[in-house]
């Protein structure tokens, strides 16, 4: 269980990073097809598709990320209100349903990215099918993270969202 946490604590920092990455470029990109259409009067037509594509590698992979370390949007309020027990099979519950949703952007994102691989992406000269990646790389980190918390409910261990802030994700 040890190796195991310890490849998807180091695959939780590398979707963080490449998020970090993604949104610096984007924030670039954005600036220059800004500068190039108001200054040059020459919008670079990759900008916006290539800032799209970037765009959705930050979204999927700090939400992978949110849902390792608990950060993720949730409705806990019932949860919380219920007794330890009856608690703790709507903790594993969710885990599951989170876990198949990671699976189902797994299986449908290497669908629609092998579906269209073959076309290409006009301003940009890539496959189309490479729009559909960070879903499919999303739905890896989330059924790996969710297979991480069931084994911890199954084992008795602790998830890594139950051991407190990670280092790389906090409220400070």
């Amino acid at each position: 269980m040890r190796a195991f946490t310890a490849a998807l604590d180091a695959a939780c920092r590398a979707a963080l990073a490449l998020a970090g990455v993604a949104l610096v470029a984007m924030v670039v990109i954005v600036a220059w097809a800004v500068f190039g259409r108001f200054v040059l009067n020459d919008t670079p037509a990759w900008a916006e598709q290539v800032a799209m594509l970037l765009l959705g590698w930050l979204i999927l992979g700090a939400a992978a990320a949110g849902v390792r370390e608990g950060t993720h949007m949730g409705f806990d309020v019932l949860r919380d209100l219920l007794p330890r027990p009856l608690a703790r099979v709507f903790a594993i519950l969710s885990d599951m349903v989170v876990t198949a949703f990671g699976f189902g952007m797994l299986w449908f994102g290497t669908e629609l990215a092998a579906g269209v691989w073959d076309a290409t992406l006009p301003t940009t000269g890539l496959p189309s099918g490479v729009e559909y990646l960070p879903i499919v790389l999303g739905g890896v980190l989330i059924t790996g993270f969710g297979a991480e918390k069931l084994i911890a409910h199954a084992t008795g261990h602790k998830a890594p969202d139950e051991t407190g802030p990670h280092p790389m994700v906090s409220d400070a």
